[in-house]
């Protein structure tokens, strides 16, 4: 019972993470800046995050040495977020989704050479299937028009599964230092940084960067709630009990679903060979994804 718990979360949070390209997109529609709508996804996503190790009567404070740590790992996802928003904007939910996805092959690159992991021969079979399916994805093969803004918002997403992998990378260099707090503690801190990131971003920018109305507000708060509260909570706790390849094809779950709300909310629709490609890509994600010592990698954005 107790494991089927733990599944329960990392369903629950795969789903809840799979609506943030969904709220990202409604405001980054002549709303508000996509830099803009990071910093308060992460503003209110630290405060409810704090306000939940507080109702778990833990405290919300770190040791001093951890500041630099959640202040680099801070930086990294702020950068993610600021490639990431954009490329849901620029490109749509679903390619977005999916082609950050593809950090667990920079995750697995960088692991190699900072922590001396070994690259197997499926995981090189992986990343040369994946690069074929990306390409499907982003549409070779089909009569897919390659504006200026859509290949944009293709290359800001593939930044973004390289900014989440140097993300996950420096939590786990830092958990080779020294312990890490609580995650819900942990990502708090994380969202905090994030957030004076791209704020001081989005006022260099000189974007818009007030919620225009409630409606707006309303839709920020769904999004600190939801994805960044829920979904990074769930996951997180679920993932210690669940075996790598179960939690694997659980958290395949979010690309999976984000491609289902963009054809749902935003008709966004996918050629043939794109679901194809779409379809390869993941695949080779969940095979890229599973090292030696079985464990998964996050795949979370």
């Amino acid at each position: 019972m107790h494991k089927n718990q733990e599944i329960g979360k990392l369903l629950f949070g795969a789903v809840c993470i799979s609506f943030a390209p969904v709220f990202v997109k409604m405001l980054g529609i002549n709303l508000m800046s996509p830099t803009s709508i990071g910093f308060w996804r992460t503003f209110l996503g630290a405060i409810m995050l704090f306000s939940l190790t507080l109702l778990r009567g833990n405290s919300p404070l770190i040791d001093k040495s951890l500041i630099k740590w959640t202040a680099l790992a801070g930086f990294m996802f702020s950068v993610d977020l600021f490639f990431w928003h954009r490329s849901i904007v620029y490109s749509g939910a679903a390619i977005a989704t999916i082609l950050a996805s593809t950090q667990v092959f920079g995750t697995s690159i960088l692991s190699h050479f900072i922590f001396n992991t070994k690259l197997t021969v499926n995981f090189f079979a992986a990343a040369i299937a994946a690069f074929v399916g990306v390409a499907l994805l982003i549409g070779v093969g089909s009569e897919i028009e390659f504006s200026s803004r859509y290949l944009r918002g293709v290359v800001y997403g593939l930044i973004t599964g390289v900014a989440y992998a140097h993300y996950l990378v420096t939590v786990k260099f830092a958990a080779h230092q020294q312990e890490l707090p609580d995650s819900v503690v942990l990502m708090a801190w994380i969202s905090l940084f994030v957030a004076l990131f791209l704020g001081s971003a989005s006022i260099i920018e000189n974007s818009v960067f007030l919620p225009p109305d409630l409606y707006s507000f309303f839709i920020l708060v769904l999004l600190g709630l939801v994805p960044q509260t829920l979904g990074w909570w769930s996951i997180s706790s679920g993932l210690a009990r669940v075996e790598a390849s179960q939690a694997g094809l659980i958290l395949l779950l979010q690309p999976v679903l984000a491609t289902v709300w963009g054809l749902l909310f935003f008709s966004e629709k996918l050629t043939l060979m794109q679901l194809i490609g779409g379809v390869l890509t993941l695949l080779t994600v969940y095979v890229g994804g599973m090292t030696k010592n079985k464990t998964v990698e996050q795949i979370t954005v």
